[in-house]
């Protein structure tokens, strides 16, 4: 479920986890995931087909994109602002950012979106899951986008190994010297706490953690 508390904001649960009160019912689960897949939809792949149009850096109106889905999707004719707002700010990823009556995707975009405007990473290492099959090629030939616009990597070993299991039950984690890569002009940017960008990796900063 997702309430709001009078005190403390948009939350997700029964209650308000600061509080522990039970504040105004918003959505339901199934209503949550419903409506977060179309919005991650709009700002990551096909805001056209919603008739929206994002700035270079992937921002568009939360008042247009709410319109826009209740005006074209059934199941949400009740569909408001606040509830696009609702869903960003407690989203568990932080796979949303929200601004000035704009919100946008931080990452996993498959259109072209400049995000240089997110904060320059300031971690030393950094981690990339991949597949025994893909292991040799990667530290041969370094890391490049596949399904989206940019390589994403993750701030632990243990996000990196959640990231992988995804796609293989037992992936193989790689180690990037982010660091590294930075001093020598490579441009890495922080969506999240857990998930950092960059256009590619190149080999000679990834080793095998065995």
């Amino acid at each position: 479920m997702l309430g709001y508390c009078e005190e403390h904001g948009y939350y997700r649960g029964k209650v308000c986890p600061r509080c522990n009160k039970e504040g105004k019912f918003i959505m339901n689960d199934f209503e949550v995931k419903k409506l977060s897949s179309v919005m991650i939809g709009i700002l990551r792949h096909f805001p056209e087909q919603f008739g929206i149009e994002l700035d270079k850096h992937g921002w568009g109106d939360i008042e247009e994109i709410a319109k826009a889905i209740s005006n074209r999707v059934d199941r949400f004719y009740w569909v408001r602002k606040r509830h696009l707002i609702a869903i960003a700010l407690t989203d568990e990823k932080g796979r949303y950012e929200v601004k000035e009556g704009k919100i946008r995707a931080r990452y996993a975009h498959t259109i072209d979106v400049d995000l240089s405007d997110l904060p320059k990473a300031e971690l030393d290492t950094l981690y990339y899951p991949v597949t025994k099959e893909e292991v040799d090629i990667v530290m041969e030939q370094g890391i490049f986008p596949t399904d989206r616009k940019k390589v994403h990597l993750s701030a632990t070993f243990e996000k990196a190994m959640e990231a992988g299991k995804v796609r293989d039950d037992s992936p193989i984690i790689l180690k990037i010297d982010a660091k590294r890569a930075m001093e020598d002009g490579i441009d890495i940017r922080k969506a999240t706490e857990d998930v950092y960008l960059a256009d590619k990796i190149d080999a000679k900063y990834i080793s095998r953690i065995e």
